[in-house]
């Protein structure tokens, strides 16, 4: 397909976000160049009501595209945001005035080229821009008194960070109105990017041949982003290095360890100081050493140590709290306690805090339902913006100030919807995970969200567990590598920071060994189960989630993982994890149990349940107890940085989700992890104009099959059903499509698999397996001589033995996100090569799964519920599986006689 094509069509499956989509899709690398090199530069393409055209004479780029903003006021829901967010149904209007202003932080200094506003009917025909390096003092770059509305390019030239559109004359008697403020040129992001002049790299063995002397060990800096680092200096030395932990999107996830001991080198300075060019970003953990390189390469290396950096964005909100010296007065009362002033350390401020609470606010801050409890510590989200805000601002009310954290089932993201683990895991594209946590948190930060019931270290080695399609596939390492990625990217480095949304790790100790139902694993099997859980923690995780299952191996006989105290002890002493342990959603009864058993978080609790009495839960939960789990909550929430900035932009922020650049990244990801498993030549589609295809099946429509949970498909911003994006692919190639039935059809498309669902599979368990009438459907078009193609939506293992000899090609899409549509109606075409692999094996029959007639339980299963890679295995086979996780050793895919490997995918077309 040519390059123009491509942009052609990634421009039209991107409405209504034209604006900038081609622009951020090739930024972020999702169309390239013939030989794979992404596009350098490409001009927006504006698209609103009244105008879709290029803006061919303005150099540069789109610089203002979903960056910060605000006006002097807004009319109606028409946010300021809206006039930079590329839609063509969208738009920024004042409330009736001349002197209304809109002001864009570009977001580092910037050389602008240009503008374009786009009007709506209420224009300005007298305005001017302005421009300023602080927000505060401006220079004229343009004046007009006679604008004509319409779409105005100005060819405007002028420097600095903040650029500002004042009106003086109205056109009409409304407001200001625009679909769209534009401006050109370029940014300069250098202060916000460290220098690498590595790769991440673990230290050298041995350390402590010099001194370090500034900043101080553990020392906390409050008043630069860019300390001096100085050190003592050592005879004969050519040169110094200076090595850094900075936070990196391309770690080694797949390599153990904690990703915090990871080194950049960021200077060579040749004396013993050095003072960065650019801002640290905020955060607990920064680690630093010098190695001094002699002239014949000899090499020294200082101690290590460590400091922090915390300038807090001190947010002011309409919410009842001052600033006071600089910090937010939660209190009320005049002056700034210790708990409040963001200058001290964490720990300061945390006993403090704690010892200035009375017995029954320190109860509540384990507990939900903030809503309804403004003292509680936990607001179950997802929520609407306006409706977050308005309980985080009920929060401020309260004796002490205490923020909440928002915290829902966010599986796949929060907003743009990306594919789900066990989809992920069909692409091992590691770093792209991190990418996708990464833009979950940056949607979330939007609007004041700053938790996530996720991401599962679960390894999936019981094939009838439903929720076998929310964990990281049957290989450990493969889910440790992607548990890695997915909290880096989430908390936006290694470990938890004020600019982190918290994941919450579940569900331990890993039901993926059993289900819900009961952990099956033993002292040898266990070993495998922990894999994931381990990388967790090396990522940073300080929040991990216990199941319903309890554990016969853990405590035999005991209850579910959140109210048994053997359970969690094993966590916490075999593990060494100190962090939060948040309860899954227990009944009521269970709470103090929990409590008393290790837990911190009543997950989903509401005090005001009918059978719960908090006075109750203090007189029969140890007052040590419940002080221990709620210094880990506040020690949690001052790392976030909530108490100063609890709040998000709940008008403005919506229109930054959905970004081109983030619909790509799941576009992307369904690419890699869309399987081609079989293909017998029907695939690519190659068809000449005017031929037909007839797309049929239950899921061919069913957008929601991309998704579970709270992460939906969004055909609001442009979502495809699988139907809808292979007509728009095959149309470019002048093919027609059908739906269920056409005019002498080429081929057939037909979608199958298993609905949406959560906890219970949508036709049971124990039948993991097509239903009669999709298998028929298949049938029905073979028959006919009509060559056919199998979309696969397959959201756990199951038995296609009776349809697979019958199909001409079979591409498995899993839980694929909100892009799945279009990704694989690309493949279908040939636009890229397969390149996903099965996460887990596929049975060649019931029979390998189950006994006849057998129910979901130990006694009917012929397969072993703890063990990967054992579907039709041998007992010796099945030994030595157990064999090598004993020894740590890798366990070979290749066990057992499944219909399909584990690993199974075409990556040619040949």
């Amino acid at each position: 397909m040519s390059l123009l094509s491509r942009l052609v069509r990634t421009v039209r499956r991107c409405r209504p976000a034209l604006v900038l989509c081609v622009t951020a899709l090739l930024t972020a690398g999702a169309v390239t160049a013939p030989g794979g090199a992404p596009l350098a530069a490409a001009r927006a393409v504006s698209a609103t009501a009244a105008d879709s055209g290029r803006h061919a004479d303005l150099p540069g780029t789109v610089i203002s595209a979903y960056q910060q903003v605000k006006a002097s006021s807004t009319e109606g829901a028409n946010a300021p945001a809206a006039a930079l967010d590329g839609r063509t149904d969208t738009r920024w209007s004042s409330l009736p005035g001349d002197d209304q202003w809109l002001q864009v932080d570009l977001g580092g200094a910037a050389n602008i080229s240009g503008l374009v506003l786009v009007w709506e009917n209420a224009y300005a025909t007298g305005y001017h821009v302005d421009v300023s390096d602080n927000g505060s003092d401006w220079t004229p770059v343009y004046t007009t008194a006679s604008g004509e509305g319409g779409t105005e390019e100005l060819a405007v030239t002028g420097k600095g960070r903040y650029v500002r559109f004042t009106g003086t004359a109205r056109a009409t008697g409304y407001g200001y109105s625009l679909w769209e403020f534009q401006v050109y040129g370029t940014v300069d992001r250098s202060t916000g990017t460290p220098p690498m002049l590595s790769g991440p790299t673990r230290p050298p063995g041995t350390t402590g041949q010099f001194a370090l002397t500034s900043p101080a060990d553990k020392a906390m800096v409050t008043d630069t982003r860019r300390p001096a680092f100085s050190w003592s200096s050592v005879a004969g030395t050519d040169h110094y290095e200076v090595w850094l932990n900075i936070s990196r999107t391309d770690y080694d996830f797949t390599a153990s360890g904690n990703l915090l001991d990871l080194y950049t080198k960021v200077a060579e300075p040749t004396g013993t100081g050095y003072t960065p060019t650019w801002d640290i970003t905020d955060r607990w953990t920064y680690r630093w050493f010098v190695v001094a390189v002699g002239g014949s390469g000899q090499r020294t290396t200082s101690d290590i140590r460590a400091f922090s950096v915390y300038l807090p964005d001190i947010e002011q909100v309409d919410d009842g709290v001052t600033l006071v010296d600089g910090a937010r007065d939660l209190d009320r009362n005049g002056g700034i306690e210790p708990y409040e002033n963001w200058r001290l350390p964490v720990a300061t401020r945390v006993d403090d805090l704690l010892g200035r609470m009375t017995p029954e606010e320190k109860a509540y801050q384990m507990f939900y339902n903030v809503q309804s409890y403004p003292m509680s510590g936990w607001h179950f989200g997802p929520a609407q913006p306006a409706d977050l805000h308005d309980v985080l601002l009920s929060t401020a009310a309260t004796r002490l100030g205490i923020p909440p954290v928002s915290a829902g089932d966010t599986t796949a993201g929060y907003q743009t919807t990306y594919p789900l683990q066990s989809t992920l895991a069909a692409g091992k594209d590691y770093p792209l995970d991190y990418q996708l946590g990464d833009m979950q948190r940056k949607e979330e930060l939007e609007v004041g969200a700053r938790g996530t019931l996720s991401p599962l270290a679960e390894v999936g080695t019981k094939v009838l567990y439903p929720r076998i399609q929310e964990g990281g596939g049957e290989n450990a390492d493969v889910a440790a590598a992607q548990l890695r990625a997915l909290v880096a990217g989430l908390q936006g480095g290694p470990e938890l920071n004020p600019h982190s949304v918290l994941a919450t790790v579940k569900h331990w100790p890993g039901e993926g060994a059993g289900g819900e139902a009961g952990i099956v694993y033993d002292g040898v099997t266990i070993k495998y189960h922990m894999i994931p859980f381990r990388a967790a923690m090396e990522a940073g995780a300080v929040n991990i989630m216990p199941g319903y299952a309890g554990s016969s191996y853990l405590d035999p006989g005991g209850p579910g993982a959140g109210d048994s105290a053997k359970i969690l002890a094993y966590l916490r002493g075999n593990l060494g994890y100190t962090g939060l342990i948040t309860t899954d959603w227990l009944p009521s009864t269970s709470w103090i149990n929990a409590a008393n058993a290790g837990s911190d978080v009543m997950g989903g609790a509401d005090p005001g349940a009918a059978d719960f009495s908090m006075a109750d839960f203090l007189g029969r939960v140890p007052a040590a107890r419940i002080d221990d789990a709620v210094r880990r909550i506040l020690t949690l929430k001052f790392e976030l940085g909530i108490f100063e900035h609890p709040y998000g932009d709940p008008v403005n922020g919506p229109y930054r989700f959905h970004q081109p650049s983030y619909v790509a990244l799941a576009d992307k990801a369904a690419r890699e992890s869309d399987t081609l498993l079989k293909n017998d030549g029907a695939l690519p589609v190659r068809l000449g104009s005017g031929d037909s295809i007839v797309v049929t099946g239950d899921r061919a429509t069913d957008g929601a099959a991309c998704c579970i949970w709270s992460s939906y498909f969004h055909p609001n911003y442009g979502s495809l059903d699988m139907l809808d994006a292979i007509k728009a692919r095959a149309a470019e190639d002048g093919v027609n499509v059908y739906q269920d039935t056409g005019p002498s059809p080429k081929l057939a498309v037909v979608a199958v698999g298993e609905p949406s669902y959560t906890h219970a599979t949508a036709w049971p368990d124990t039948q993991p397996y097509l239903p009669a009438d999709q298998v028929a459907l298949i049938k029905k078009f073979k028959d006919q001589g009509i060559p056919v193609v199998v979309v696969l939506t397959l959201p756990r293992p199951m038995v296609i033995s009776d349809w697979d000899g019958i199909a001409d090609a079979v591409v498995v899409t899993y839980r694929g996100g909100e892009e799945v549509g279009p990704a694989t109606a690309s493949l279908l075409f040939g636009d890229y090569t397969p390149r996903g692999h099965l996460p887990w094996q596929l049975p060649a029959g019931v029979d390998q799964v189950l006994k006849p007639g057998g129910g979901d339980n130990q006694t009917d299963a012929n397969e072993n519920w703890d063990l990967p890679y054992d579907l039709g295995a041998t007992d010796a086979e099945r030994a030595e599986i157990r064999a090598r996780i004993d020894a740590g050793r890798p366990v070979p895919t290749t066990y057992g006689k499944p219909l399909y490997p584990y690993g199974a995918g075409l990556t040619s077309w040949g």
